[in-house]
């Protein structure tokens, strides 16, 4: 006859399993931190800050040869670009796709984006080692201003205003989030297994087994005093 199974006998089964469950949760934790530590490489992020300025010869000097400067196979356009603002969205696209560019970020994981609503632009570089995501931010930046002469000659400016410093700690793995799964899988698995013993557990046990399976009611219990280990009840 199959075991009926209540709320009320999951959450005993779950008591009954209690140790189980906080080993199996700790072990799931444990095995998480030695992951995150000794098979994850860690990476460093850092960032440099430069500004775009637009010049004042900017809008007049339209049919410069500056202004004919070939982007990706597109013509730059002086007279689309009406502020430092729009300068510098522009050049956050431009400084990724230049040849020159192109050479100091390949195999690098760095990305060029305009701070909201200003003319800065955060070059913000990723690598393995510190020192490194330091060094390619700081020469994405200082590389910049050259970049930026060559298509737009003398109608702007670009300056840094901050350089990347060598990160202390790295940004990634978050260690306790891979702890706080690691725990949540050994909590679930632990459960599962409770469940699971409990499933496959066809002894019956005194009382409440006995009343469930026949639906005879249990008014006493015989001790055998024989057992060995002392009293056991038959």
């Amino acid at each position: 006859m199959k075991k009926q199974l209540t709320i009320a006998d999951v959450l005993k089964m779950f008591l009954q399993h209690i140790k189980l469950i906080i080993i199996v949760t700790i072990l799931g934790a444990l095995v998480a931190f030695l992951y995150v530590t000794y098979m994850v490489t860690p990476m460093y992020s850092t960032s440099a800050l430069i500004l775009v300025q637009n010049g004042n010869t900017f809008e007049t000097d339209i049919n410069s040869s500056s202004s004919n400067k070939s982007l990706s196979g597109e013509k730059v356009n002086m007279s689309d670009i009406s502020s430092s603002q729009m300068l510098a969205n522009t050049c956050s696209t431009l400084f990724t796709v230049d040849p020159d560019m192109k050479s100091i970020i390949s195999g690098a994981d760095i990305s060029i984006s305009v701070v909201e609503d200003s003319y800065f632009l955060r070059i913000s570089s990723t690598s393995s080692d510190p020192h490194t995501a330091a060094n390619i931010a700081n020469l994405v930046a200082n590389t910049a201003p050259q970049v930026f002469k060559k298509y737009f000659g003398d109608a702007g400016k670009v300056d840094t205003v901050e350089e990347a410093n060598v990160p202390s700690s790295p940004s990634s793995p978050n260690r306790s989030r891979y702890v706080l799964i690691g725990l949540l899988i050994g909590l679930v698995l632990s459960l599962a297994i409770s469940f699971l013993l409990e499933i496959i557990d066809t002894t019956i046990k005194p009382g409440d087994d006995l009343y469930k399976l026949y639906d005879i009611p249990v008014f006493a219990e015989i001790v055998d005093f024989e057992s060995e280990g002392g009293a056991k009840k038959k």
